[in-house]
Order: structure tokens, then C-alpha cells, then sequence
């Protein structure tokens, strides 16, 4: 499927919808929102707030969410899935939480004896699999999710930190960024180019399509690389960026 279009929550908890035409919603959750997952179709997303609760906008339904549970470390991601109406929530912890028809296919602390950062859950093309990704570049696979290498213990990442993570399309490889703006590529995802190349950035954000990917700073400054639209972005209004899909 060819998305057209994507989504950017801003610190003022307003989210845009950039496309052909630029839509904005506002954002109302009993906590902070942190995280963003778009729909199959791209013409929905879901907001995740600190606490746990879910928002759901345009076609997106939202079918529960964390905020009850006593959890031990806050959620930090949510994806949805790319074959079906569901989605999942991972902590800080790599726990994951699964909704609707997502497949619950464990988590870090089911195969790992140590806690880690996580910072994104990405779910494998087929629905089937996901990866957990943590702050230092570690990748835990899971169910149909391949894995294609990680930058945690290499000098790829010497004191920046992974801020984000896609795969592509067909599950043939994946991306890193970090802070700094660099984007990592493994297995046979095409490198097509970094911001760093032009100078360091805030990076937050990692926005994958067929075509190429966009990068996003915390300004709210899109640079894209490869075949991939951009349709512009919050940057200029004063506005932090806090998330994009």
C-alpha cells in the first residue's frame, strides 16, 4: 500500500495531518502525549499519552489502552498493525501490550535477563512479528521479524542516541536514527542520505515510505531522501515537534 501523507503532533497538543490537504486536530488526553502510529490506510492515527491512555483519530479505533494497569515503567511507543484493526504499546522496559487482532508475541523481559531502554516498536510487514528497539541501538526480534544487524557495541553510535526506527516495506532491512540526525541502514534498506551530512540536528523522528524516508528535528523541519513526497510541516510556527508517523 502506498501511503500519501503523515502525521506530526506538536508541543502545543495539536496533530497535523499533511497530505494533499493539510488537516489539524486537537489533542485530548488525560496525560502528555509522546507517541504516534499511523493506520494501513494513512488515514488514521493513534496518539499515545505518558499514562497510557489512547487517542484514535480519522479511521483509527482505539480498543483499550494501558492507563488501568500498575505498570512497572512507562510506555514510550505504539504501532499498529499493518494487515488488520489492532495495535500494540511497549514500555520502557520492552514489555509489550497487544490490542485488537496484533498478535502478542512476547517481550524483552520474557527473553532477556536485563531491563533496557526502549525507545520504538515496529511491526514486520506481514503483521505477524515485531521488532523492540532500545536507546543504545539494540534489536530484539520477534515472531516474523528478520534481523539485519543492530549498532549497539559498534562506533556507528558513539554518544548519540537511537531516537528511532523503521523497517522496509517487504521486511528487507531497517533503519536507525539517532539524535544527531544520522540514519543507520541495515540489510538491503537503500542509505540515501542523512541530515548530519549537512549539519547536526535535533532528530526526533523517522517517517518510512516505499520511495525513500523523512527525517524530522524537533523545530519541526522535514529533509527527505529518496523518492518520497514532502508536504510540508509545523516548522516556523514556534512549535516543538514531539512525534511523527
Amino acid at each position: 500500500m502506498v501511503f500519501q501523507g503523515y502525521w506530526i503532533l506538536t508541543s502545543d497538543n495539536r496533530l497535523f495531518h499533511f497530505a494533499d490537504d493539510v488537516t489539524e486536530t486537537e489533542v485530548e488526553l488525560p496525560s502528555p502525549p509522546i507517541a504516534l502510529a499511523m493506520t494501513r490506510d494513512g488515514q488514521g492515527c493513534l496518539v499515545l499519552g505518558s499514562g497510557g491512555h489512547i487517542q484514535a483519530h480519522g479511521t483509527a479505533r482505539a480498543l483499550g489502552d494501558v492507563s488501568a494497569l500498575n505498570l512497572a515503567a512507562p510506555p514510550v511507543d505504539i504501532a499498529a498493525s499493518p494487515i488488520g484493526v489492532g495495535y500494540w504499546v511497549v514500555d520502557s522496559e520492552g514489555s509489550v501490550f497487544s490490542f485488537g487482532n496484533a498478535p502478542f508475541l512476547e517481550g524483552v523481559p520474557q527473553v532477556a535477563d536485563n531491563s533496557i531502554d526502549a525507545v520504538c516498536i515496529e511491526p514486520s510487514a506481514d503483521g505477524r512479528g515485531y521488532w523492540i528497539v532500545d536507546s543504545r541501538g539494540g534489536v530484539y526480534c520477534f515472531g516474523s521479524a528478520p534481523f539485519f544487524g543492530a549498532l549497539a557495541g559498534s562506533q556507528q553510535l558513539d554518544g548519540p542516541r537511537v531516537v528511532d526506527f523503521a523497517s522496509g516495506p517487504e521486511n528487507e532491512g531497517y533503519r536507525f536514527l539517532d539524535s544527531d540526525g544520522h540514519v543507520h541502514s541495515f540489510g538491503d534498506a537503500k542509505d540515501l542520505g542523512s541530515p548530519i551530512n549537512f549539519g547536526r540536528i535535533d532528530a526526533i523522528g523517522l517517517i518510512s515510505r516505499s520511495g525513500g524516508y523523512l527525517v524530522a528535528d524537533a523545530r519541526g523541519a522535514l529533509t527527505a531522501f529518496g523518492d518520497v513526497a514532502n508536504y510540508g510541516s509545523p516548522v516556523g510556527l514556534g512549535l516543538s515537534v514531539l512525534a511523527v508517523t
